[in-house]
């Protein structure tokens, strides 16, 4: 039987890259691992499905195996389950979500009805005030030159969410590391 269920929320945790260390950076909350993606699982006919919003597909549903082979394809990576502690109707979060498959990702980290980044497609499609938006702030060289390269201003104070400030939320809790055999 499997541990986890419809709604774990699955982070991926790989080596302090220069993105995931400007997005540790530009997190509230410092935790000990940097999360640079995440998703939603579904459980679906006996199979794990992830729904996330990357940068190479937009908004999709994509078997566990599929989503891991992906994240994986330069380095190994660590995938942990998370769970919201507070009751939540899924089929309410899934309707929300399949409303958004196909749309593109979300570069500027900006809120858009038209993209989505990976936790800004958890967070607004779970709902309201479960994952609370707060003020941005993009700190260092790094976020200088992605933003001069999209030709924007840094987003900084916009409303907007990443995985680290999730997953440390009180309202969700760790479960395991997938790789630690939980299916």
């Amino acid at each position: 039987m499997s541990m986890m269920k419809t709604g774990d929320l699955i982070g991926v945790s790989g080596i302090e890259t220069d993105w995931g260390k400007s997005i540790m950076a530009s997190s509230k909350r410092h935790i000990n691992s940097i999360y640079d993606h995440m998703g939603m699982i579904e459980l679906r006919n006996g199979d794990v499905f992830v729904w996330n919003a990357n940068p190479h597909d937009g908004v999709i549903d994509e078997p566990l195996d599929v989503f891991i082979q992906r994240e994986e394809r330069n380095v190994p990576k660590r995938f942990d389950i998370f769970r919201v502690t507070e009751a939540i109707d899924f089929d309410d979060v899934l309707a929300n979500m399949k409303k958004l498959l196909g749309l593109s990702y979300n570069f500027s980290f900006v809120a858009s009805d038209d993209s989505y980044y990976c936790s800004d497609f958890i967070a607004r499609t779970f709902p309201p005030n479960v994952f609370p938006l707060e003020p941005m702030k993009f700190i260092g060289d790094f976020w200088q030159e992605y933003y001069g390269k999209q030709g924007i201003e840094i987003p900084n104070g916009y409303p907007g969410i990443n995985p680290n400030d999730m997953f440390v939320q009180e309202n969700v809790e760790f479960i395991a590391t997938y790789h630690d055999g939980i299916s």
